[in-house]
């Protein structure tokens, strides 16, 4: 701030968190306080300023402003400090930000706010002020303001035109603050800012003006009793499992917000804020908003109290109790209003809203008798209804799917919202509209979109993401529980929809956890399912609507769960037991992951390309994990349960250059340190690097084995030279792992892991060609081919060629989040490819929890392993191997056109995966898949610099990320004349001569397609 607010702004510190008795709050020289009057604020005749206390939102006081007259107006005379933009997307822009409070509305008159240089009106807007509490607004300059901004803009006034008489009340004003330019929210105050946007957070204005396109009828019998029985349901739903706090407790609670009347009978207390309107402040240099708004200030600590009130009063049977409750609870509930929180209020902005409020609907809801007798459940629905949203559901939808973020914090809470309303009829029409809104967003979305894909995956971020999925799933298995046998619930094909996606993620996970290459920007090997949601749906009864309880989901849960919880012992008493674990090989190419599957073992390939992004960086998250997913191949197989840190993972000490099955270019730790940016108006400060390579996913035959394959380039932000083509083929137990063509221009070495495993004991032993080794520590480079080790947790690794280092050692790291320095003791083997290879390769073979038989052949035969497998291929045109035992052949084919290794298969016209089981010598089956996502066609869409390196550019600002997956057509020619077997309605055969027959494959999504074959 200038010297005019220095001489006035009680307690202002730069850059510093200021105490208000027992809360802070953050302060800074750039926010008008009014905690004392200065001289550059000055007030027109007939209108009165003063510095009072009974009303404020930042430190203890405000500014009142009191007029009587028409013109009356005040103003602020110094450097606005505003920044005209340096191009048409900047990414943040120059914005007022400001708090008004109104003890009365003011229905036909607006505040009008100028900006004037030298004496003249350069820019201006209208605010208006049918409202009583505080409200609060983002405004940028040139985007939502009328006029044109102009840098040294050097005043500010503020008026009522037309308004004889009045009072209001200003607090917490930032004359110029660069502000995200996504995130500023439109409000009834301020229809005008961002109008623009499309953001489903940020569109609730849009939303609430929706006219219903359903007739208002009169609600039959049948639909008023299920929508009692859908209430009690709810009610049921949000009190399973609470437990009341102590009344003493939820005394010291509420009192910490220091609610008190004014002698108007209206409020002050502790200000309260959504936390994200902190991003205020990014641009002064203040810590992340959530460490700004992380306690009683925050509005999500306060949502936990009211929830905490709700619970405790709906459970107690004590009177006197529940009187102290309620008088607590409405307290709280007219404070909250005060400060804002009421229908048609922004505060600014309010985007990722829905995980701040997560408690306050239910909170609400379960409390709606109290507020009934307290007249104010009506304006409590109100609320409910604006910041949830719901008025989306007015109108049909008119594109399949759903953000995931509205499954996790607006499904619940857009239901409750509409079984608040009063009126039979209207709630009635509004669960219609609720239904169809739902169901629809079940449906399988285009693209990137979220949320849910054909092969099971769930989608955020434009990437299959587990962790957000969970929270997801948390309000779709809940809704579809909750609407079950009732006119509202969602169809079939949603029901199934739901349920394949659920199935797929107890396939990709084991026995919860998941592994670390789907583990977004939380690299810590803690993200897991919830086998909650897999007992709800089961109670859901089956999608057909024939069962009560679908035997699957209660089955697959029965294997989830460590203990005998409640729907454990119900399902055991219905006569379910326990399924056996996922076996086989199932492909996800909306992840490019293929996951293989025996016994109670789990092992994963996945890549990343011009469509999936290799991993996600933030500022303080998955600092060092860019190689996350460069090909990796991690083994989940051991732990009780079993999970990433039961199989060797820990993220102290952890070396982010050596994820398993990775090709990457060993940096100093430092260097791996994400340099994160915010490169367009599209995007936050975030990293999602793409590849311009197409070619990446997985195959399945007869759902048994499989491969994956990937042309592997890094993005240009880093090491654009470094290049491999990969492949994984994977046979029963037997994996194996070929490289070729690979590159890097930097000095440092590139590697191939093999494994990583933390070493909770010094001693344990790893086999290396034949010895046992428990020396701690030690390390050794082993070279002339056919080497044998073990990983220490009962896998074999076979190297027949190349150099292979090993080593057990204290390893230090750094925090993925934080970049502080950690260690631990951990065992690593890596092939090593050398100082900026040329055209490096390597080949190995995994033996997965092998049988002690399987051991003694390995040791024995594992100079041979032809014995195994043979390599038919190894080149930039494609990698094929066959498996003998299964008499299998995997063909990851980089290159369309003529395959000479092999005497099966001819040619393919395009990039492919193929796989070919020989049942006798006249019947095969083929499987076919063309992983190209084919959201776009052509050359990649990347954009180049001076100097024809890739610019980073955000996933979010590309044009093809809706689209829809394309449709191939994959032409694959063998030798001999074959006739279909079994038909398949994507698969026919085009060319059937003597000596060759030709098969046709139409290819969607990278699903598999596989027919029967029978020599003629």
């Amino acid at each position: 701030m200038r010297r005019y607010f220095l001489s006035w702004a009680l307690s202002c510190i730069v850059l510093c968190m200021v105490s208000a008795q027992d809360y802070k709050e953050y302060n800074h020289e750039s926010i008008f306080s009014f905690e004392q009057m200065t001289g550059n604020v000055f007030n027109s005749k007939k209108s009165s300023l003063a510095v009072v206390d009974d009303h404020f939102k930042h430190l203890k006081h405000s500014l009142k402003w009191e007029w009587k007259s028409a013109g009356a107006k005040w103003g602020i005379k110094q450097d606005i400090g505003y920044k005209h933009p340096k191009k048409a997307d900047d990414a943040y822009i120059s914005s007022f930000v400001f708090w008004i409070y109104a003890k009365e509305p003011i229905t036909e008159k607006k505040l009008k706010v100028e900006f004037l240089k030298q004496g003249t009106v350069q820019c201006w807007f209208d605010y208006g002020l049918d409202f009583t509490g505080w409200r609060g607004a983002w405004i940028a300059f040139d985007r939502d303001m009328q006029g044109k901004p102009q840098e040294g803009m050097d005043e500010v006034r503020f008026s009522v035109p037309g308004q004889p008489a009045g009072t209001l009340y200003f607090d917490h004003l930032i004359l110029s603050s660069m502000q995200d330019a996504r995130h500023h929210t439109a409000d009834f105050q301020a229809p005008f800012i961002n109008r623009a946007t499309s953001n489903h957070w940020l569109v609730l204005h849009e939303s609430w003006m929706k006219k219903f396109d359903l007739p208002l009828t009169d609600a039959s019998p049948l639909e008023i009793n299920d929508i009692r029985e859908i209430e009690n349901r709810v009610k049921d739903y949000l009190l399973k499992g609470r437990k009341a706090k102590p009344v003493h407790e939820l005394e010291n609670q509420v009192r910490q917000y220091q609610i008190t009347e004014n002698p108007d009978k209206t409020l002050k207390g502790v200000p309260l804020f959504f936390e994200r309107f902190g991003e205020t402040y990014q641009a002064f240099g203040a810590e992340k908003y959530s460490g700004i708004y992380n306690n009683i200030l925050g509005i999500s600590q306060f949502n936990t109290t009211l929830l905490n009130l709700s619970v405790a009063y709906n459970l107690s049977d004590d009177e006197s109790e529940k009187r102290a409750m309620e008088k607590m609870f409405v307290k709280m509930i007219r404070h909250m209003l005060d400060q804002g929180f009421q229908a048609g209020s922004a505060m600014g902005t309010l985007h990722h809203l829905g995980y701040s409020m997560r408690d306050y609907y239910p909170a609400i809801f379960l409390m709606s008798e109290v507020l009934d007798r307290h007249r104010l459940k009506n304006q409590l629905q109100q609320a409910m209804e604006w910041f949830a949203g719901t008025g989306e559901v007015k109108t049909a939808p008119l594109t399949p799917g759903m953000d995931v973020d509205t499954f996790n914090t607006n499904l619940i809470a857009r239901l409750t919202s509409i079984l608040m309303i009063d009126s039979i009829p209207d709630k009635v029409r509004y669960m219609q509209a609720f239904s169809r809104w739902l169901d629809n967003g079940y449906q399988y979305a285009d693209g990137t979109r979220g949320t849910f894909k054909i092969d099971g995956t769930m989608f955020h971020h434009r990437h299959n993401y587990p962790a957000y999925a969970v929270g997801g799933l948390d309000g779709a298995v809940a809704a579809v529980y909750l609407l079950r046998n009732t006119p509202f619930r969602i169809s079939e094909q949603s029901h199934r929809i739901l349920k394949k996606a659920l199935l797929a993620m107890r396939t990709y996970c084991n026995l919860q956890t998941w592994p670390l290459s789907l583990s977004g920007r939380h690299p810590d090997g803690e993200g897991s399912l919830n086998p909650e949601h897999f007992a709800l749906l089961a109670l859901a009864g089956t999608p057909d609507g024939k069962n009560d309880i679908d035997k699957e989901m209660a089955e697959a849960y029965l294997r989830l769960v460590t203990r005998n919880t409640d729907h454990a012992l119900l399902f055991l008493s219905k006569g379910f037991t326990p399924e056996k674990s996922p076996a086989g090989n199932r492909t996800f190419n909306y992840s490019g992951l293929n996951v293989h599957r025996r016994d109670d073992w789990m092992v994963s390939a996945m890549g990343h390309s011009r469509y999936l992004w290799a991993s996600e960086g933030y500022r303080g998250e998955n600092l060092y994990g860019r190689y996350l997913n460069h090909g990796s191949l991690q083994i989940l197989a051991t732990g009780d349960p079993v999970s990433n840190q039961g199989s060797g993972f820990r993220q102290e000490g952890w070396d982010w250059n050596h994820f398993p099955g990775t090709t990457a270019t060993v940096l100093p730790m430092e260097q791996l340190k994400a340099d994160v940016k915010n490169v367009d108006n599209q995007s936050g400060f975030e990293e999602m690097l793409l590849s311009d390579e197409s070619f990446c996913g997985g195959i399945s035959i007869s759902h048994q084995n499989g491969a994956f394959g990937m042309k592997l380039h890094e993005h240009d932000k880093y090491n654009g030279s470094l290049r491999a083509r990969k492949s994984v083929f994977f046979f029963d137990n037997r994996v194996v792992a070929l490289g070729s063509n690979i590159e890097s221009a930097l000095p440092e070495e590139t590697h191939t892991t093999l494994f990583q495993v933390y070493l909770g004991n010094e001693k344990m032993p790893f086999h290396l060609n034949g010895e046992m080794q428990n020396k701690f520590p030690f390390q050794c480079v082993l070279k002339g081919g056919h080497n044998l080790l073990s990983d220490g947790l009962g896998n074999y690794f076979h190297v027949p060629k190349g150099e292979v280092i090993f080593k057990k050692e204290l390893q230090h790291s750094l925090h993925e989040e934080t970049g502080a320095p950690t260690q631990n003791n951990f065992a690593l083997a890596a092939i090593n490819h050398g100082p900026a290879p040329a055209n490096g390769s390597y080949e190995y073979m995994v033996l997965v929890q092998p049988s002690q038989e399987e051991k003694e052949n390995i040791h024995r035969e594992g100079s041979a392993a032809g014995a195994f497998y043979k390599v038919l291929q190894q080149d930039s045109l494609a990698h094929i191997v066959r498996d003998r035992e299964t008499r299998t052949t995997g063909y990851v084919l980089f290159e369309a056109g003529a395959i000479s290794a092999d005497e099966l298969l001819r040619k393919v016209n395009l990039p492919a995966l193929v796989m070919i089981r020989e049942i006798d010598p006249d019947k095969l089956i083929l499987s076919a898949c063309d992983p190209d996502l084919r959201f776009y066609e052509g050359a990649s869409d990347e954009v180049y610099d001076a100097d024809g390196k890739r610019a980073e550019r955000s996933v979010y600002s590309r044009e093809w990320i809706d689209n829809p997956a394309g449709i191939s057509y994959l032409n694959v020619t063998l030798d001999g004349s074959w006739e279909m077997g079994l038909a398949n309605p994507h698969a026919r055969i085009v060319e059937s001569g003597n000596d060759h027959t030709l098969v046709e494959f139409e290819c969607r999504h990278g699903l598999s397609q596989e027919v029967l074959l029978i020599r003629k």
